[in-house]
């Protein structure tokens, strides 16, 4: 045997009993058969406050004041049933009154004949594993609290990518679709101009001008289909005024009643007082027209269609529709439309405002109405809503802000013929444009209504015309899109040289941060394209005329 090893029945002989129970960190007591204490190591002292001496003699149930003692001590029962138990959770009332927490477990206690002597109880105050337990719990509560955070965070992140993917394809589709309709108003300015142009050269009896007339209306329908274009893209000129919604729909209303099918009943309920907005009356009344006439061909077996007009605050994250604006907590004009026809799926209703979508087939629509809808709401800071299910009906809400202005009386002149136009009286204009039939056009009417004319193809062309003429030019005519140097940074060059030069923008087309600051603070005139040469010679004689 290796020198300095003892078996453990050799150091275990060395240690009393009592020292190894008092070295226990467990609560460990003995009891007689009648449950009197007759042992008590030093964690029951430390655990129920009770000193070993004041334990000695008294009945378990009076040092521990177990629930298990509330009724038949169900450890007593187990152990007369000649059964040990193990760790059963109850809670003991220590000497101080303090109620904690515990787990016990018992067993006999037989002599060498078995004869059973008194019972062995052990016990754990378990305060500290049940605190941890507690804070466990409640830190699972608050991880779950905040899962659903997240979760619902990340719902929103998809919604809101979603609407910032939308509001990329509507830019881009925008751009490109704004493209085309500059080039298509140019083609139209041609057509319509030189069609007038024709009139004016026509006895009054010719049969062929009704074939001019007719040129001129598809030509004025065909720009309405551009501004249409125009108005999605948000590069088309707007005439923000103070209105009233409530007329507007009624506006929308005579015209539905009279032109819907009887099968269908038509309703409002409009606001008592004034929802006055600041927006583009015709373009507004086209965007609710559209709405409605979608409503009417969603109901082709009859239904309800039902308008709506209120004044109300809204939070900004109430409105569901925040891009590509970010809404304002305020009051706004709220307009519902909403009809008791097909419906529609999820992912129709996804879809309506894309250009070029539609349900109706290839003899349907365009595909237009809603995408210019669309950009109408936005051009006048305000948010759309859409509530559709299948078989029941679609909701649209539009809010927009109430305006802080009033309507004020507006006047506006138009000639209906060339030869009642205002005239010139041989002033001399710089027409710039890099489109031949333009300028071809603008050479041939501006002459015929008694003015001297230069033409430019490109601001270059034009810079170095109007320093060479300055004298003689009285106004400018300047496209904004152009080759070589844009009408823009010609402008700004143009009033360089002259800082009381005359200019009148023509564009069809362009983005807001170019054409604003021009119209708004310094240009003197805009002539939008295509435009009838009447209304062409009626801007620029207010223009020359202006500081007389």
């Amino acid at each position: 045997m290796t020198e300095g090893y003892r078996s453990p029945e050799t150091w275990a002989g060395n240690i009393s009993a009592s020292a190894i129970l008092h070295s226990l960190p467990d609560a460990v007591f003995v009891t007689d058969l009648q449950a009197r204490i007759t042992y008590f190591n030093r964690a029951a002292e430390k655990i129920t406050g009770f000193r070993a001496h004041e334990a000695h003699g008294m009945y378990c149930k009076d040092v521990l004041k177990s629930g298990l003692c509330e009724t038949e001590c169900a450890v007593k029962r187990a152990l007369d049933s000649d059964q040990n138990i193990f760790n059963i959770e109850t809670t003991i009332t220590t000497a101080t009154g303090e109620t904690i927490p515990a787990l016990v477990s018992a067993s006999l206690i037989k002599d060498s004949a078995g004869k059973l002597v008194g019972y062995l109880y052990a016990f754990r105050d378990i305060s500290p594993l049940k605190k941890i337990m507690s804070d466990l719990e409640l830190s699972r509560a608050k991880l779950a609290e905040r899962n659903a955070e997240l979760d619902q965070a990340i719902e929103e992140l998809k919604m809101t990518q979603e609407h910032l993917l939308q509001a990329q394809k509507m830019e881009s589709l925008g751009t490109l679709a704004g493209g085309i309709a500059h080039d298509f108003n140019n083609i139209l300015t041609g057509i319509l101009g030189f069609a007038s142009l024709i009139r004016t050269k026509l006895p009054a009896d010719s049969p062929i001008e009704r074939y001019v007339m007719q040129i001129e209306r598809s030509a004025v329908r065909a720009a309405e289909l551009t501004s249409t274009i125009l108005t999605f893209a948000r590069r088309g000129r707007f005439e923000i005024k103070t209105a009233d919604l409530n007329e507007i729909v009624l506006e929308v209303l005579q015209i539905l009643g009279r032109t819907t099918d009887r099968s269908i009943k038509i309703s409002h309920i409009l606001s008592p007082k004034p929802c006055y907005v600041d927006i583009d009356s015709a373009k507004m009344e086209q965007a609710v027209m559209n709405i409605c006439v979608n409503a009417v061909e969603a109901m082709p077996n009859g239904g309800e269609l039902t308008i709506k007009t209120e004044v109300s605050f809204h939070y900004a994250d109430s409105l569901v529709q925040k891009l590509p604006n970010q809404p304002v907590n305020g009051e706004y004009v709220g307009l519902s439309v909403i009809d008791t026809g097909a419906g529609m799926d999820s992912e129709t209703r996804q879809r309506i405002f894309d250009p070029f979508f539609t349900t109706k087939g290839e003899s349907g629509g365009t595909g237009l109405g809603l995408a210019m809808v669309y950009g109408v709401i936005n051009e006048f800071n305000g948010y759309i809503e859409v509530e559709s299910t299948p078989g029941v009906g679609t909701a649209f809400r539009i809010y927009l802000p109430v305006s802080k202005r009033r309507p004020g009386a507006e006047r506006s002149e138009d000639w209906d013929k060339f030869s009642d136009a205002p005239k010139g009286n041989g002033e001399t204009i710089l027409l710039v444009d890099d489109e031949s039939i333009i300028r071809e056009l603008g050479r041939d009417v501006l002459e015929q209504l008694g003015y001297n004319i230069f033409v430019a193809e490109d601001g270059l062309a034009a810079l170095e015309l109007y320093e060479k003429h300055r004298d003689k030019i009285d106004l400018v005519i300047l496209d904004l899109i152009m080759p070589n140097l844009g009408g823009k940074e010609a402008f700004e060059r143009l009033r360089q040289i002259n800082p009381k030069v005359k200019v009148i923008i023509s564009t069809g087309y362009a983005k807001d941060d170019i054409l604003e600051p021009l119209l708004d603070n310094r240009a003197d005139g805009f002539i939008k394209k295509p435009y009838k040469i009447q209304n062409m010679a009626q801007v620029v004689r207010s223009v020359i005329n202006a500081d007389k």
